[in-house]
C-alpha cells in the first residue's frame, strides 16, 4: 500500500526525517511519502496558523491524492482532516484522532502533553468535537515552539517527563504526545513510566494501514 503524508507546513525540513519515522511505525510493504506545503506557517501551534494551513493542505492533498490509497495529515491538530474526508473517499487519518482512539482502548483516564501551551485550548476543542470529554482528564504543555524539539533532545525528553508526571498525578492512565514534532520520543520517556506513551505519529500509521486493509 502507499500512504501519502502532509506535513502541514511551508519548510521541508523535517520531510526526511519524518519519512524515517513512518517507515519505521508502517509495516513491511507499504511505501510513504512525506510532502510539505509550498507555502504555509512554520509550524502550528495557534489558530491563525492552523486557519493559514488549511487551504494549502487542500490543495496539496488534490495535487497528489489519486496515487495513493491513504492519507495522514502530520499534525496533532489534526489540520484539514475533515475538509479533506468531505471531498475525497481516499481514507484520512488525523493523529489526534487516531491516538484518542487508541487510548481509549488502552486506558480508562487519558493525558495529552502537546508542545506549546497555545495549543492547550485548540486540544480541549479537539477533545470536544471527539466527544472523549469525560475520558481526557488532563492537558498540558511543555511550552517551547515545534522548531525547539529537535534543538536539545534531553532537554525536550526532561520537559516531556515533568509534564507526564503531572497528567499522572491528575489521574491520567495513559499518555498522548500530543505533537507529531514528537514522533520518536514516545520510545525515549515510556522507560520511565509504567502507563502506555502514544505516539501520535505511529497511532495514525497503525489505523490507516488497518483501515486500507479493511477496505479491500
Amino acid at each position: 500500500m502507499k500512504i501519502l503524508v502532509i506535513n502541514p507546513v511551508g519548510t521541508d525540513r523535517w520531510d526526511e526525517n519524518d519519512r524515517r519515522i513512518y517507515d519505521d511505525f508502517t509495516s513491511e510493504g507499504t511505501y510513504v511519502d512525506v510532502v510539505s506545503l509550498e507555502t504555509g506557517p512554520g509550524s502550528i501551534e495557534n489558530r491563525v496558523a492552523e486557519a493559514t494551513a488549511v487551504p494549502q493542505v487542500v490543495k496539496r492533498v488534490r495535487e497528489l491524492y489519486r496515487d495513493y490509497d491513504g492519507i495522514i495529515v502530520n499534525c496533532c491538530l489534526d489540520v484539514g482532516v475533515d475538509v479533506i474526508r468531505s471531498i475525497i473517499d481516499t481514507p484520512t487519518i488525523g493523529p489526534c484522532q487516531a491516538s484518542l482512539a487508541l487510548a481509549s482502548v488502552m486506558g480508562k483516564r487519558i493525558g495529552i502533553v502537546t508542545v506549546s501551551k497555545t495549543a492547550i485550548e485548540l486540544f480541549e476543542e479537539l477533545v470536544i468535537k471527539y466527544r472523549m470529554e469525560k475520558r481526557v482528564v488532563s492537558i498540558r504543555g511543555i511550552d517551547i515552539s515545534v522548531p525547539e524539539i529537535e534543538e536539545d533532545i534531553q532537554r525536550t525528553v526532561e520537559l516531556l517527563r515533568e509534564e507526564i508526571d503531572g497528567a499522572v498525578k491528575d489521574g491520567a492512565d495513559v499518555v498522548i504526545l500530543g505533537c507529531t514534532g514528537l514522533a520518536g520520543l514516545a520510545r525515549e520517556v515510556q522507560k520511565y513510566f509504567s502507563i502506555p506513551i502514544l505516539d501520535p505519529a505511529a497511532c495514525a500509521a497503525k489505523i490507516l494501514e488497518d483501515i486500507i486493509e479493511m477496505r479491500k
